[in-house]
This record gives structure tokens, sequence and C-alpha cells, in this order.
């Protein structure tokens, strides 16, 4: 088939076929070439690498716009060309030829062109590029999709240097990242082998520059011997290499903004020589050039000439950037223009020109003549002989890197025998602190990291094929930084990991054998682990240990490493299969043993093998300067290592026992026989370790010993039974131990055992004592004493038995008996003669006592303790002695027993001094009766009674002699003090005394509260079974309705001194605070408890509101419940009670009208926010009431609760808990809230400032509130990343808020200035007006909080308009929250909103008066002269309201109207006589007491009422009940006449008394009483004082803050609606009297009552002001008539009014002394009145001098 297709072609082709020519679509063609052709900067990489070609030095890239700004370029602009230029060749005829072809390369092999496509990447960015180059240009267009090209000369005067390339864009282009360009041109520099200056302008403006500095090359030794210089298969051939240093230096147009400010550093250099701020960098690198020898064979050459249109060269170059830690450290590396240029420690990149995507394994950029695919990215290796040239190329890299660490590692070897020196033996066990030794190894780690082959990409070949040949080229070891200096890789080695071998062991004892320094394990690890794995370098093992201990002996400290080296190589190393060791351990350590050398140069200078050492010392149970054998590890050695390591890695090693050592002393020492001191030391080592060795060591040590003469004695060395201890005394020619040292605590244990004799045998001591017949007991006892540690048993029983001691005061009796005299007669025999001999009885000594003094005095058989025979005489008896102690353990009695010495103390003797004497002794000696005497069960009456003739058993007497009012006996007086040791108690037991205190009840309160009192100090007697009798019998006298009963302690509860509503509910008692304290435990109570209370007051809530006077007494009682709600809750039904009950107090505030210069007429700037809020406070009316919880809701919404002003709880924690647990809901869940708007106006300038301050401050926000409270971050709903990718801020016209009271279903719409919108995360401002931040805020939390607290909105507006500086100040973390440095925070507050002109149709017209103040005056007096009774301040009003014939007008109007408000009532004829009677009678009586009118007439009242006129006489009678709120009140009260007589009683300290009186007034709800200053009283009737009208009030509420009651059968809010104004008004004065006075606000109180005469009255030092008077007399709807003469009417009345009850804290009567002391109150304090009315700003008329009401009467101030 292939034959036939064959002949067909060669048949078509020779007979001549139709030919045809191929069409190509060239825009198609460009088209599909550059879409391979995409990379980056393409473009400008294909023209640079034309002009390095042409041998160009110099290139010019410029970017034109169509606006120029000759100021500085604007970067943001679109470019519309670029002109490329360089100074190279021009362009020659054959390469104007060959830029019309596509496809066709340079076929110049040194050029670096191969492909022909690089031009025509113009067509890239636009359609007819222009070219320009020495004489000629040549244009490309396209026509249809053909390329059509036009060549031209260029006129001699339009010609230059430059080859350009004009691209006029094919659409408006941003400037490329000058960053990310000036990078690439950089990058491109490193290899460029002709350019040396790279500029770009933008427009006229210089933005980047690079120049290109080069060194002298320095030519590197490329030595044959040691490398191998030819690629494997022969290609290419190393014939020299070179290295030079290169300099690049770059200047960056950088300008300024925030961030360049904020993140800019010192080590940027801007420069503005040039009138642009330019940043400078440059940086030093090595490119290291081998020159190639090219050698392929002729088939090889021709498929390359095939594939890349060129022959290959015959020579070229391959370069390599190496960039070494002196350049690295002397560049600018951190400038991003460098970073990809000093790849270190990443990989760097194959240049083929310029820089491709292919990385090179290391850290060095590599360039050569690699054949790239057609995307110039990445190398070829797809094609056959293309990937056998490239794979032969990249062999000469990795040789070239071989060649260039190992010219490094030379340096830094002759670098490091110059500066550091190489030593034999190194210690490495310490950190060098050589600088230069430093300073080379981090240059050798760096070198060696930069030569650490990787994984590259995108093709591994590259670097898989370098590494290869790294290690294969060169035919030495590579060189490595060791501890010796530098190294061949075969000579080092790694230590061991750290947690194998420790690594420190062996570098302590290691110091012949170069291991790898720590700065290159952490620096080149991975490195290292190369050279591992390809078996060059290995790990530091046994066989080198044992190579260290061949070449030198240790030292001890080195030796103690080598030893813990080898345990912790035994414990860990895999040889170790089990428990027992393997045949191959035993050799290894066999080995290490016999290598080991220890030399003990610091002790005796001698060489010690470890294979002869058998055992260690322990210097606990041998000293270390105490002879050891041979075989002895020094102990410089073992101290360091555990025993038991020494025992288990060392063979069968050993600790020397003191067995062994005691053998080697005994068979090698001499001096134990001969030197005292030598075998003293020997016992004493002995001693120490004898309790710790085994029964058969210690068997063993006392058979090696028992036949030394090793006890030193008074008469020289003896064998151990030889000898004597220095207790035996009783012979002076025995064989006495005698140790030198005295120090010496030589166990007398050991000696012992040794065979040493303690004492003689006791016949011994019997025969020689009795031999000469005059031994005494006395000296037998102290010896046996001495040695009764000898003593068995059967012979201490023997000494028990034997009657051997003789009884104190008993006379012997006498015998003849024969004696020799030693002499002999004539006949030889013995003279005898007779001799009297003394026998005295003898006793054992269990029927004998101590001869002590008090035993003597009870007459008790005492033994005789005086010595005999050779006994000097009496020694005395020491109780305390030996010699007494052994005898108590042969029976000898100390105490008599406890039946012996009561028999002796009862009255049955006859004997009282004995008795006396007895008993004292039993006193004396109580602690040794202590187990044997219990009172309870003696039966002998010894103890004698208080009437000293009667005696008791313990049991039934008592020491308290009140007990003999129950009937009890009581012990002598006398005894009191020994009660204890006698066992007497103090009064009897619980159940006796309860017994009789019940039989003694009794109604006679005297009696009984003696017997409390006694009963009181018998508290702690009585047990908690006896308690429950006492509280549930009727045992208490109380007086109840003058009658005496007996009632339970339940049932009432102790008198306080303070007074207290609870008085009238529960019954009280006081008997003393002694027997109180009984009663209290029975269950009698200080005051009721909180269950009780709270179960009267839920029972009838009213009556106790009345009785606590309402207000804070209530609350208090309220605050007592509340805090033991938990208590209470446990009682279900009265939970349920107090739920379903109106027992709660509800506050309700509302706003009170203040006066209008209070509001209307303050200038702007007189308050600041802080004195305008407590205004605000102050202006409210605060009313109580009792309601159920549901009615009253807990406060987390004060704009609700201004609004709506419901029933609120007490803003208390406490309280607000106790309503929410019966059932009060928060006021924030019954309040719902929906906005609307008039228009959407969207984003606008507005919104965008508060966008900006929202996302600016929201993260300190969040941070800071977090911090603050960090359990709130269960409520944050969304973060500040949430709120800056998803708020909004839209503005809005007419933004209202809508509110609604779910509870009531009120509603009230108010405009807002934002508001938030959930659903859709958006914040909605107004448009009018000044932006509050507040309701930003507000609106802010709702949408990041899932519950807005009660604070939170002010917390949020704080932050949003506080300075960052403000915010530092208080110590919130601002620029570690915004991650932004200090130093370049603006210390600006938030921008304000714009301002946005408010709606002119929105604008209130001001009021423009239509008459002048002297026409209304004008017009005022014409209607007065028609109207006289009508209120001068209606007739201004009506003419004010009046446009013309205002006077005519007002008339008319009064006409038609009969109810306008007038002056004063016109009385009836009756009126004005019952008047004109009152008048005479007054008039009478003053006539009838001539002293009274004197006093009244020119007292000092009557001067302060003629400052205005004339008193007024006619009394005002009280004001009716309150009317509806829509009517007016038209009618006033008036006040009747003062009656009373003034009787001054002159005072020497009257202003001291005044003073005090002031400090004694206070606050009615405090709960002290009080108690008034005192003085001399004047004793006078009582007829005038009557305070009852405080009982019928109570208290609903403050004004101001100052307490308010009313009268019960009035409406708080019927008061509060129909006059708040004049409440407000009237608390003005009140107030403004106090600063007068100095009185505490808190001492004044307001009331209203709806009849009464009672203007102000004083309780107990709470002074009470009556609004009803203050209602009738001076208020008035004018307020100009007000503020010119109502005002000041008012304070001087109430001014009087206050000295008058103020003179009641000296005098409760009205008499003359009253009238005194309130005449001197007015005097002292007058000047304060004129003062404080001189500051009021009161408009007065001069001309009209208003006519002041008359003073309060006494009847009427109570």
């Amino acid at each position: 088939m292939e034959s036939r297709l064959e002949l067909v072609r060669s048949n078509m082709m020779e007979s001549g076929g139709t030919e045809e020519k191929v069409e190509v679509n060239q825009r198609h063609l460009i088209d599909k070439i550059l879409a391979r052709y995409s990379a980056e900067y393409v473009l400008y990489r294909e023209l640079m690498q034309n002009a390095d070609d042409a041998g160009s030095s110099s290139v010019e890239i410029q970017f034109h716009t169509e606006q120029c700004d000759p100021a500085k370029p604007n970067l943001s602009a679109k470019m519309e060309k670029v002109t490329f230029k360089n100074d190279g060749i021009p362009f020659r005829p054959e390469d104007w030829s060959r830029l019309k072809r596509i496809a066709e390369g340079n076929p110049d092999e040194q050029k670096i062109g191969a492909f022909g496509v690089g031009f025509y990447s113009l067509f890239s960015v636009c359609e007819n590029p222009f070219v320009f180059s020495g004489s000629q240009c040549m244009a490309f267009y396209f026509k249809g999709d053909q390329l059509f090209a036009k060549r031209a000369d260029v006129p001699e005067e339009d010609r230059d240097a430059w080859t350009s390339f004009l691209m006029d864009l094919r659409e408006p282009m941003e400037i490329p990242n000058l960053d990310d360009f000036a990078k690439f041109l950089s990058t491109s520099m490193g290899f460029t082998a002709n350019l040396r200056k790279i500029t770009v302008k933008f427009d006229q403006h210089v933005i980047f520059c690079i120049n290109k500095g080069m060194g002298e090359p320095e030519s590197m030794q490329v030595d044959s011997r040691k490398v191998h210089t030819s690629s494997p298969q022969r290609m290419f051939t190393i014939t020299g290499a070179s290295m030079r240093k290169i300099q690049l230096t770059t200047e960056k147009y950088a300008p300024p903004s925030m961030l360049s400010l904020i993140y800019n550093s010192n080590n940027k250099h801007i420069d503005t020589s040039s009138g642009l701020p330019m940043e400078k960098a440059n940086i030093f690198l090595r490119v290291v050039t081998a020159s190639l020898d090219v050698n392929v064979a002729r088939n090889f050459e021709r498929e390359m000439e095939r594939s890349t249109k060129k022959k290959p060269p015959k020579k070229t170059s391959f370069q390599l950037v190496y960039t070494g830690r002196e350049e690295l450290d002397a560049s600018e590396n951190n400038s991003s223009i460098f970073k990809d240029l000093v790849p270190f420690p990443n990989q760097g990149r194959v240049f083929i020109g310029f820089p491709t995507h292919q990385t090179t394994g290391c850290c060095s950029h590599m360039a050569a003549r690699f054949i790239p695919s057609v995307e110039r990215e990445s190398i070829d290796f797809a094609e056959r002989y293309l990937r056998i040239w490239n794979t032969e190329l990249l062999t000469v890299g990795g040789l070239l890197c071989r060649i260039v660490y190992n010219n490094e590692m030379e340096q830094i070897h002759r670098l490091y025998r110059e500066l550091v020196g190489y030593n034999d033996i190194v210690d490495k066990s310490k950190a060098t602190t050589d600088d230069a030794k430093i300073m080379l190894e981090r240059q050798a780690a760096h070198a060696l990291a930069s030569f650490t082959f990787q994984h590259s990409t995108p093709s591994p070949l590259v670097g898989s094929v370098q590494e290869e040949q790294f290690f294969k080229s060169s035919k030495t070891p590579a060189l490595l930084m060791t501890s010796h200096g530098v190294q061949s890789a075969l000579q080092s080695r790694i230590l061991p990991e750290p947690g194998f071998n420790t690594p420190q062991l062996l570098n302590e004892f290691i110091k012949t054998i170069p291991t790898i320094t720590p700065i290159v394990m952490d620096t080149c690890k991975k490195s290292v682990e190369k050279l591992q794995t390809f078996g060059i370098l290995r790990k530091l093992d046994i066989s080198d240990v044992l190579k260290e201990l061949d070449t030198r002996p240790l030292n001890s400290s080195e030796m103690t490493s080598c030893m813990k080296w080898w345990i912790d190589h035994n414990k860990n190393s895999s040889i170790i299969g089990g428990t027992a060791p393997s045949q191959e351990m035993m050799q290894m350590r066999q080995k290490f043993l016999d290598a080991a050398i220890l030399s003990t140069t610091e002790e005796n200078d001698r060489l010690v093998a470890l294979s002869s050492i058998k055992c260690w010392l322990n210097p606990k149970v041998i000293p270390l300067d105490m002879p050891v054998p041979e075989s002895v590890l020094p102990f410089a050695v073992s101290r360091s290592l555990n025993s038991h390591d020494l025992g288990a890695y060392f063979g069968n090693w050993g600790e020397l026992t003191l067995v062994e050592w005691v053998r080697y002393i005994a068979n090698n020492s001499k001096e134990l026989e001969v030197s005292a001191t030598f075998s003293e030391r020997v016992i004493l080592v002995i001693s120490k370790g004898y309790s710790h060795a085994s029964a058969k060591s210690q068997a063993e040590i006392c058979k090696i010993l028992q036949v030394k003469k090793c006890i030193p004695t008074r008469y020289g060395m003896r064998i151990p039974r030889e000898s004597y201890f220095d207790t035996v005394k009783l012979f002076d020619d025995l064989p006495i131990i005698r140790f030198e040292n005295p120090k010496h605590t030589i166990s007398d244990v050991v000696l012992t055992a040794l065979g040493v004799r303690k004492h003689v045998e006791l016949q011994l001591v019997f025969d020689r004592l009795i031999s000469d017949g005059s031994w005494s007991h006395v000296d037998l006892v102290k010896y046996l004493t001495s040695v009764q540690g000898t003593l068995s048993q059967t012979e201490m029983n023997r000494l028990r038995e034997t009657p051997i001691f003789t009884k104190e005061g008993e006379e012997p009796r006498t015998k003849m008996v024969d004696r020799k005299t030693g002499k002999n007669d004539p006949d030889g025999n013995p003279i005898v003669e007779k001799q009297e001999k003394k026998i005295y009885r003898r006793y054992k000594a269990k029927d004998l006592y101590t001869p002590t003094e008090a035993l003597r005095n009870l007459k008790l058989p005492l033994i005789d303790w005086k010595s005999q025979g050779r006994g000097t005489g009496s020694t005395g008896w020491r109780s305390t002695s030996d010699e007494s102690r052994f005898m108590a353990q042969l029976g000898l009695l100390s105490t008599p027993s406890l039946s012996c010495i009561l028999a002796l103390a009862s009255p049955a003797t006859d004997d009282k001094q004995l008795q006396m004497r007895a008993l004292h002794y039993f006193i004396d000696n109580h602690k040794q009766y202590e187990d044997t005497y219990h009172p309870s069960q003696i039966d002998v009456a010894f103890l004698p009674c208080s009437d000293g003739k009667t005696y008791s058993i313990p049991n039934e007497c008592f020491t308290n002699p009140e007990v003999q009012v129950l009937g009890f006996n009581s012990l002598h007086r006398d005894l009191v003090c020994v009660r204890d040791k006698l066992g007497i108690r103090e009064n009897p037991d619980a159940r006796r005394l309860v017994e009789a205190f019940l039989r003694s009840i009794t109604k006679d309160v005297e009696k009984a509260k003696r017997i409390f009192e006694f009963m009181a100090g018998r508290m702690g007697d009585i047990g908690y079974q006896q308690w429950p009798k006492l509280r549930d019998i009727k045992f208490i006298p109380v007086i109840s309705q003058n009658n005496i009963i007996l009632v339970e302690p339940s049932q009432c509860y102790f008198e306080s001194g303070e007074a207290t509503f609870h008085k009238e509910l529960f019954l009280y008692v006081d008997f003393g605070q002694v027997a109180n304290s009984f009663l209290r435990s029975c269950g009698v109570k200080d005051e009721p408890t909180t269950m009780e209370l709270a179960s009267m007051l839920v029972k009838d809530p009213a009556r106790f509101w009345n009785l606590s006077g309402g207000g804070e007494r209530y609350l208090s009682v309220l605050r007592q419940i509340a805090g033991q709600y938990y208590h209470i809750r446990s009682n279900r039904r009265l939970l349920q009670d107090m739920k379903n009950t109106a027992f709660l107090v509800g506050i309700k505030k509302s706003q009170m009208a203040g006066l209008p210069d209070q509001t209307n007429d303050r200038k702007d700037g007189q308050e600041d926010g802080v004195e305008a809020d407590q205004k605000d406070n102050q202006d409210e009316f605060v009313q109580y009431r009792l309601a159920k919880a549901s009615d009253v809701f807990i406060i987390d919404d004060t704009m609700a609760q201004q609004i709506f002003s419901p029933l609120s709880a007490p803003m208390e924690p406490l309280l607000e808990e106790f309503y929410a647990h019966l059932g009060s809901d928060r006021l924030s869940r019954q309040i719902k809230e929906t906005y609307t708007y008039s228009q959407n106006m969207g984003v606008t300038t507005r919104s965008k400032a508060v966008t900006d301050a929202i996302f600016e401050r929201v993260p300190i926000i969040i941070y800071q509130m977090m911090s603050d409270n960090p359990q709130r971050q269960k409520e944050l709903c969304h973060d500040d990343k949430y709120v800056k990718r998803n708020l909004k801020v839209i503005q809005a016209r007419e933004l209202r808020i809508n509110r609604k009271f779910k509870h009531t279903g009120e509603q009230n719409v108010q405009p807002t200035t934002a508001c938030a919108d959930k659903s859709s995360f958006t914040i909605y401002i107004s448009s009018l007006g000044e932006i509050d931040y507040y309701d930003i805020a507000n609106a802010l939390c709702a949408l990041i909080f899932t519950r807005v607290r009660f604070n939170d909105a002010i917390v949020v507006e704080r932050y949003l308009t506080a300075t960052l500086t403000s915010l530092r100040r208080k110590g919130v973390p601002v620029d570690r929250i915004l991650n932004i440095r200090k130093n370049v925070e603006k210390h600006k507050p938030i921008a304000s909103p714009p301002s946005i002109e408010t709606n002119h149709m929105g604008q209130q017209q001001s009021f423009v008066p239509t008459l002048t103040s002297q026409q209304l005056d004008q017009c005022t007096k014409q209607v007065l002269d028609v109207f006289g009774d009508c209120q001068e301040g209606y007739v201004r009003q009506l003419l004010a309201q009046e446009r013309e014939n205002h006077t005519e007008n007002v008339i008319n109007k009064l006409l038609n109207d009969n109810n306008y408000p007038r002056k004063k009532e016109v009385k009836s004829d009756k009126e004005i006589l019952e008047e004109a009677q009152a008048e005479s009678n007054r008039r009478a009586a003053i006539e009838n007491n001539p002293g009274i009118n004197q006093g009244v007439a020119g007292g000092f009242l009557d001067r302060i009422w003629s400052w205005k006129g004339s008193r007024q006489s006619t009394p005002v009678p009280p004001s009716p009940p309150p009317k509806p709120i829509e009517q007016e009140i038209v009618k006033k009260p008036r006040l009747p006449d003062s009656q009373g007589t003034i009787t001054p009683n002159y005072t020497s300290n009257i202003k001291q008394n005044l003073r005090r009186a002031i400090h004694s007034c206070k606050s009615y709800s405090d709960q002290h009483l009080f108690s008034p200053p005192q003085i001399n009283k004047v004793v006078e009737s009582n007829n005038y004082c009557d305070v009852k009208p405080q009982h019928n009030l109570v208290a609903c509420g403050q004004v101001k803050g100052i307490a308010f009651y009313i009268h019960r059968d009035v409406n708080p809010d019927d008061v509060q609606q129909q006059y708040n104004g004049a409440m407000g008004r009237f608390t003005d004065i009140i107030k403004g009297l106090a600063t007068v006075f100095e009185l505490k606000e808190s001492t004044l109180h307001l009331f209203y009552d709806t009849q009464g005469s009672t203007i102000a009255f004083n309780m107990n030092g709470s002074l009470f002001m009556n609004l009803r008077y203050y209602l009738a007399l001076h208020e008035t709807d004018d307020m100009s008539l007000f503020k010119r003469t109502k005002r000041k009417e008012a304070l001087i009345y109430w001014f009087m009014t206050i000295c008058h009850e103020l003179a009641h804290n000296f005098v409760s009567d009205h008499n003359s002394e009253h009238e005194f002391y309130m005449s001197s109150f007015a005097e002292v304090y007058l000047e304060s009145l004129i003062r404080y009315l001189a500051t009021i700003n009161i408009n007065t008329d001069t001309n009209n001098t208003p006519t002041l009401p008359p003073p309060p009467t006494p009847q009427d101030l109570q």
C-alpha cells in the first residue's frame, strides 16, 4: 500500500499538475502565535532582548498620555501610545528584510532570537507599529486580514542614534503597575550582555531608572584534577571560569500617600533633588561565567539547525548569579524591586536572555543558551535533540555550582586558618564567642544552603539533573564547616538527635573528631540530610567514640561525660533487644571498657582503665579519706553517675560493701592493731553502716574483727571480749574502752556485737559486796541502775521479790558477832573479838514509798535512803535520778492510791490537820489521779460545802453560789479556784436546770428578770433538746391593756430606742440587756422577720403604707424583702399573694413646667450639658403609687419612660430583680418602634461622613466593649468585618420614629436624626439639622447586638465622637486595635456631618408684638379704669393678643365674660360685720395687755412687713378641693389674722443656739430620733401646737428633689396635672431659701391638703410647707407679674415662715420665747436673704409696689 502511494505521488509531481499558492490569514496567524506567547510584559521582554542582541547599552521606554501634567506624573491617567528606544546597532538591510518575515529568526548562533516572532509581540497592543532605525523607517498596517509594510528613508534632520519603536495602542490602557514593572526590569538586567541602563518615562517625567555597574572579572580555578570539566556526553567542556561583581542601582518614583507615610521605614531613602520624590535602592551580586567549548556530531548539528534555524555555536557561556553572605548583608535586599533578583532562600530562575518560569532547584539564577519552548517561559524537553542539548547544558550548571561552592569553601578555609587557626583538640562543650569564627560559620552555612537543590518547577528535571552532576562532578569530597574548621565531608560527623544520644555529652569528650557546627545544622538541616542520603556524611557512632578513646586518656570530667553517654547509648540503642545483654552488646562493652583510660592527675597521677574497675564508692558508707581497693572507681567520676546505671551498663560492677572494705582493712592495713586513732575511725565507719547491713554482713564483720586487737582501752589495744564499757565502774582494775575523740558517736550495738562487756555478773557483785558485811542497799541500787540494760528479766524479778531495803525511822536491832582482828595469839591462832552488829529489818520495794516530804507529812512508810557501810553519809533522794526510775521498776511507790488519799481526806479521820494535808496533796497531784478519779463515781464525802460544816460528794455540789436560788448546794469558796481539779461543775446540768426554771414561772416582772438574767448565764449549757420546750411555753410577762399576761417568745419582740411604726403592729418587751439575751435564744426577735413583714405587708398594703409614712420607709421594707426573696420564694402561697397584690411601689415621673426665664430666656453658652441635664432632672415631678407587679415596669428604655411615663420600678438592681421575679416586665419589651420617612435621598456626603466614622470606630467599639464585659460576646451578632462589608448608611427626609406602648396602646411620633433597619442592615439618617450621634449610636447598637443594654448607646456615642488622642489618653489601645503606628496617627476629631439648610417651610415665624411696653401700660390702665377688679396680668394678656383697636376689643370681651379673674372676692354684709367684730376683739385684747401691744407694735415683724406696705388683717380662707383639670382655679384662699404674743427672753449666745437649731433639722425619712438643742425653757401653757394633720399625709414622690406629701384623700395625678408649673416654681422658692438658711434640701418637704389652716409645721426637725397656701397667696398665670413682684413677695413670706418653724427647734409652744427666737432667726439671716434677692434677675417696676400678704399666724404655722 505504501509503495503504491509513493508511485502515485511520483507520477503527480512529474506530470506537472496545476500549481496553486497556499494562502495564509496573517492576522489569524499572528493572533494564534501571540496566544502562546502571552507571558506578562512579553512585549518589553522581546524588545529588550533584541536591544541586547543589537549591542545596546541603554534602553528608554516612554508612556504617552493625551493630557500631560508638567508638575508631576498622573499615574492614574491612561496611556495612548508607547515608545521603545535603544542605542544599539542600527538596522541593517537584512534586518529590515527579516523584520517583514514571520517565523524567521536571527541566524546568528550567538544571538538569543530563534523563532522570528519576537517583533510581532508588538501586535498584541497595537495595529500599526512603526520602526525607526538609522536612516530608514518602516510602518506596518493591516488591509483586511493581510499585513503590509512600508519602508522609507528618513530625512537627515530627523535622524538620531536611537532605534525606536512607536506603538499607537489599540485602546487606551493603564500604565503597568510601577512596582511590578520595576521588579521585572531589575530582574531582566541580571544577565544582559550589553544592557547597562533602562529608563522609564511617563510623558516627560522619569519614573524609573536602573543602572548596572560591573567590576573587573576575577579568574576562578578550574582544576581538572579536582572536578570533571566535561558534560556526561562530552558535548560541553568548561575551558575557564571567572567571577564578576555587579551592582544594580535603581530610582523609582514614590508618590506621597497615606500608605507611604505609614509603611515608610528608615531603610528607604527618598530623594527629591530631581523635583520628584524618588526611592533609591541598590544591590550587590556575583555573576560567575563559565566559557564552554561546544562539540556536537554533524547529524546532531543538522537536526538542531532544522529546529532552531541556526547552527549550534562552537563556543558559548554559562552564567550563574550567586549572592554570598557578604553581598547579602551589604545589599538593600529588603527593597521589593530586587525581590526576584536575589532568590535566597528561595529557588532561582533560568534565564534565556530574560527570566522564565522555570526554577533552577538551587538559590542561584542561571543563564545559558538553553533552547526554550515557543512561549519562551520554560526549557524545551519535548523535542529529542533539543532535550539532549538542554540536558547536557544543565549538567554544566551542576558542575559550575560545584566549582563555585568549592571556590567559596576554599576561601573560607583560607580565612579560617588566618583568623581562627586549626587545632587537633577542640573543646566543643562551650558555645564559641569568636566573632570571626561565627562569621565564617555563617558564610559556610550560607554557601551550603545556596547549593542545596530542591524540587524545581515546572520541570523537576532541571533540579534533579543539576543535583546529580553537583555530587558526581567533583573528584574530591565536599568541604564542610565543622568544629575543627573546614574539613572533608568524609572526615566530618553529625551529632545524633538531641533526644537520642545527648549531643552535649559527646561534645564534652569528643574533641579530636570534627563535627558539624550548630550554626550549620540549624541553617542547613535539609542540606545535611541530603548529604546523609548520598552517603557523603554520616552520624557520629560508637566506632568514632572508640577512636577518640584510643587517641588519648580522659580526665575526670571527660570520663564522666563519656560514661553518661555510654549509659544513654545503651538505654536507647537498638542492639538491646531484651532484658538480658546480648553477645554483641557484651563484646562492644568490653571494647569500650578496654579503650577508656582515666587519667587521675588531680588525685594521684595514675592511669586507670575502666576494665580494671569492679565497684564504686558510696561516701555515705565509707569516707573518701579512708583507704579503698584499687578496683574502686574514683569518686570524682562516680559522684555524677547513678548507681543503678553503673551496675546495669558496665558489667558486674557493684557498690563497695562494708564487709569487703572491712576485709580489705583487716588484711592490708597494719594500723588497725597499732594505731588507736585509725582503729577508732574504722570502728566509727562500721558503727555508721552497721544498722543498714544485713544480718549476714553483720556477722561477717564481727567475725573478722573479733580476733583483731582493734579495741583501744586504758591498758592498750585489746580484743573485744577482753574490754569493758566505761559504764562498768564497780572495780578499778577493769580494761575500760577509751576513745580519743569524744565527738565520735560509736554505737554501743557494734561494740556489744564485737564482744565488749557491759557489766560484771550479778552473783559476783553480790559476793564482793556482802563478803565484808558492810554493804549498803543504796550503793547496790546505784550500780544496778548503771547496768540495768544488761539485767535479764529473771534477775529483775529476783530483785523485786527480795527484801533488800529498810524503812525510814525504824531502828535496827543489835547482835554480837565474832570478828578477826588480823592478829594471832602465841599459839598462832587468829585473835577473834566480839563486835556489835546492827541488824536491819528488810522490806520489798513495793511495800515502801519514796522518801519525799509530802509523803512524809501523810505518815506513809518511806524507804530509808541513807548510805551505809562504805557510804559517806546521806546523798539525798532525787525523783528525777536514774536510781529513782530503777527503783520504780522494782516496785517502789511514789504516789498513794486514790482510795488511800480520799480516805485520809474524809471526815472519818479524826485528825483535822492530816485531813487537810491529804486534801491539799490530792489537789496538788490531781494529774496523777486523772485516770482513776471520776467524780460521778466517788461515794466518799470529802468536799467541804459553803457552810464549812457539811461535806459532800463531787456530784452533789456546784461552784456557783447563785444556784442556791434553785435549791442546790455550793462548794466552799476557798475551793472554787480548784474546781476543775476536783471535777466540780459550776452549775447543774441543763435537764435539772430547765426543770427548776419551769417550776419558777411567775408574773412578777422583777423576779422574772432575775430568773432570766440567771438563765442568760446558763444558755451555753442548755442543749438543743431543751430549747424547744422553752420556745413553746408561755413564761414571759407582758403588759397588755394594763394587765400582765404570759406569752410565748415567738409572740413578742424586743423594744428598741427608735421610733418605728412596727410598735403599733407587734408586742415589745425589754428586761435588760442580760435577760434579753436569754429571751432571744428562746425565740424573741429584735424585729419581725422578713417573712413576717412580707405577710403583713401583703395582707394590708394600704395600712402599712400609712403607718410607715410611705416613700423611703416603705421602700426600705421592700428592699429588705427583696434581699430575702430566695428565702421567701419557698413559701408558694405567700409568693402568689405577692404577685396578685398591689403592694409594690410604682414611680411615676412627669415634667414640671418651669419659669420662662429658666427656659426661653437662657442665653447661649450659659449652661453646659451637665448643668442642663441636672436641670432636666430637677424639673421632674416624681410620685409613688402602690401597684401590682404586672402594672409596674423595669426601666431599660429612658426615652420611652420620658414619653409614656409608666409606673416604673425604683432604679435599684436589687428591687428591679425582685420586681422581675414577681412579674414586672422590662419596658423595652413593651415598646414597639417603627420608622417612617418621606423621601429616600440615597448616599450623600453626610451619609458618607457617618459611614466613615462608623467604619473607623467600630473595631474600637467592639473590642473595648467586649474587653470591659467578656460575657457580652454571646450578645454580639455581627463583628466589625461584617459591619464594614454590609452596613449601608442612607439619608432620608422627615425621618420619624413611632413608638407604641403595648400595655396601654399609647403611641408617640417624634422626629429623629437616625434609625436602624435590621432586615437590610441599614442606618437611615435625617437630612435636617445637626446629626445627634446618640441616635446613630443607638441605631448601631441595635444592629450589632442581640440585646441593647441601658448605657450601650452612651458608651458607643463616646467612642464615635471622641478623638483618637482622647481615647488613647483614656487607656483605649487604639493603635493595637486599628493596626496602625502611633507616630503617624492624625489627632483629629470625626468630621461633622455636612450641614443641610433648614426647610423654610418648617421654620416658625417669631411673634412680633403690636404694642410697645409704654403703649401696653397705657392700654392696661385704660382697661383697669373700667374693670378695676380684674387681674392686671389677665388684662395685659388680652391686650397682647389683639392686632388693632386693643382697648376697645378687650373691654368688649370682658363685658361678655363674667368669669374673668378678679383681684379679690366681693364680701357680703354679713362677712364684713364678722370681720369687723374680730378686729374689734383683737384690738381689745391688745389694749388689755399693753406689754403685748408694745411687743407687736415695735417688734421685728412689724419692721419686716413695713418694707412693702401695711399688714393685712383679713384672714384668707382655705381653698376649696381641687377641681377637674379642665377647670381653672379662680379663687384663692386667704389666711386668718395672726394672733399671739411676743415675750422675748434675751440670751447672750443666741447666734450659737440658732446655728445649732439649723443643724438639728433633718429629713423626715431619717430613722433617728430628733433631739432638740438644750436651752432654758419657759414654762407656759401648751395650747397651740397641733401636728395631727401630718398623720393624714402620705408620701407620693419628689418634686425637683424635694419630698412631696399629699392628703390621703387626694389623687396625686390631679395635683400634678392641675398645679404642674406652680409646684415647680414653689419648689424653686423653697430651695432658694434653703441656701439662705444653709439648710440641707432633704430637711425641707412640701405637702398639699384641701382644707385646714396649717401653712407649715415642724415634725421633729423636719420642715413641711403647704403648697395650697402658695397657690392662694403667690401663684399667678402672668409670668411677667410673677417675675416682677410675686416671686419676691413669696420669698419674703416663706422666709418668715421658715423662721417661725426653725424657732420650734427650740420651743415647741407658741409663746413669747418662741416669738423671740423667730425674730432672732430673721435678724441673723436677713442679710443673707437680701443678698439672695439681689442675685435674682427680676425686672421690678419701681412705680408699682405690691402689697404683701400677712405673715402666717402661730395657729397656721405648726
